[in-house]
């Protein structure tokens, strides 16, 4: 599945994306917004798209902005009984950030959630030190449902995790209002 928007375009995710994206994850203007601080190499990379890219309970997408790869995004822990995933977004690229591509792109994956995958919850995790990826959440109307006080460690300090989420009939509402 392809899904076009104004500013960016979702493709599933290919290994030949595998180069790209570590070039983009090891740079260290992004590692303070990610979980994972260790460096990646071309052949992690490559396995990981292998096993987890698309799953029974996790799909993943390239972010391309014209022919350029800028990100991922995705629903993974997919619970089809709940019909319940985790969301995640990462524009690694940030000569892209501030742009509005994650607000767009988060809408595509609200709309693929609770419009074909017909699921009634989506939640995320987010860094207290992500500001920007926070407003973007609640403008897309997540709204913050939980803390894991201290839960993350980055340069010295103990930072919260926050947990955000949407449910099926707030979406429909959000998207009636629009």
């Amino acid at each position: 599945m392809r899904m076009e928007g104004k500013l960016a375009t979702l493709r599933p995710i290919e290994v030949t994306d595998a180069k790209k994206f570590v070039e983009l994850i090891n740079d260290e203007r992004t590692k303070d917004y990610l979980s994972g601080v260790f460096p990646i190499n071309e052949f992690m990379e490559e396995e990981w798209i292998k096993k987890n890219a698309i799953t029974h309970n996790a799909v993943n997408f390239a972010i391309e902005v014209g022919n350029n790869l800028v990100g991922s995004t995705g629903l993974m822990a997919i619970d089809w009984v709940a019909r319940s995933a985790e969301y995640g977004i990462a524009i690694f690229d940030p000569a892209y950030w501030d742009k509005g591509i994650g607000t767009e792109v988060t809408h595509m994956m609200l709309k693929y959630a609770f419009e074909y995958l017909n699921l009634n919850r989506v939640w995320l995790r987010v860094f207290e030190n992500n500001q920007r990826a926070i407003r973007v959440y609640e403008k897309c109307g997540f709204i913050q449902e939980g803390r894991m006080r201290q839960a993350r460690y980055l340069k010295g300090q103990y930072i919260d995790v926050i947990i955000m989420g949407i449910l099926s009939d707030e979406y429909w509402r959000m998207k009636s209002e629009f």
